[in-house]
């Protein structure tokens, strides 16, 4: 029993020797090559994911600040539409004035080339 008992032990240890060459090469080749590639690619497909993101949050932002200034304008534009129509109705009696007055203007240049005449 003693030279079958180390016959039996040499072959077990044997074989659990090269399995565990074998395993420990696998877990090798796992960690020198698979392991970075499917690190580099979950990276790249992270950095594409982000830029979509990046993307669709600026056009969103985009078109939320284009609809916010468009509201504020005509916010804007409906505030001071009675000061506007207040300053070009007296832009316009004031340009009807000052046609007026140079109108008597003309008038009183005629009076007096007659009254000198």
């Amino acid at each position: 029993m003693g030279l079958g008992a180390i016959v039996a032990a040499i072959a077990t240890t044997l074989t659990a020797d090269i399995t565990g060459i074998l395993l420990a090469s696998l877990v090798a080749a796992l960690g020198l090559f698979i392991i970075p590639a499917r690190r580099r690619a979950a990276k790249r497909e992270m950095r594409e994911k982000i830029a979509a993101m990046h993307e669709q949050l600026t056009n969103a932002l985009r078109k939320h600040f284009e609809r916010e200034i468009d509201r504020s304008l005509e916010h804007i534009n409906t505030t001071i539409a009675p000061y506007t129509r207040f300053v070009r109705a007296e832009r316009d009696k004031n340009e009807s004035a000052q046609s007026t007055l140079q109108e008597i203007n003309t008038g009183l240049g005629r009076l007096q080339a007659q009254i000198q005449e």
